[in-house]
């Protein structure tokens, strides 16, 4: 049998071991999340806007105003008809690009592509 002091002992030691090992976790993680904190502010300043430019996204040739805030206050009619001309320009490009890689690739065309229903816009 060990004596008394022997187990205080022990313990004193795996306790203060415990607590070594988890202030080296906390330091590991803190240094990573400082690393991970800085690669993301330089990404973030990399994609920033420059003052007073709009933000405005290029669709299909075109640009399109922010959504959010802006977008909530626009009447439903003009949202319409803005949602109806993206989407039909959006197609016209999507059967452009088919027709363009089609032909590059000297494969036969659909005649809906070569004359489409919505030619008259």
């Amino acid at each position: 049998m060990m004596p008394w002091w022997f187990w205080i002992l022990l313990w004193t030691v795996l306790v203060l071991a415990t607590l070594v090992f988890l202030a080296l976790c906390g330091l590991y993680l803190y240094r990573r999340f400082m690393a991970m904190f800085t690669e993301l502010t330089e990404a973030g300043d990399a994609l920033a806007l420059p003052p007073g430019e709009p933000l405005t996204e290029e669709v299909a040739g075109g640009s399109r105003p922010a959504a959010g805030a802006a977008g909530l206050f626009r009447s439903r009619e003009d949202a319409r008809a803005e949602y109806d001309g993206g989407k039909l320009a959006r197609r016209r490009a999507r059967r452009q690009r088919r027709v363009a890689g089609k032909r590059a690739r000297g494969q036969a065309q659909r005649v809906r592509d070569l004359y489409p229903r919505d030619v008259d816009l």
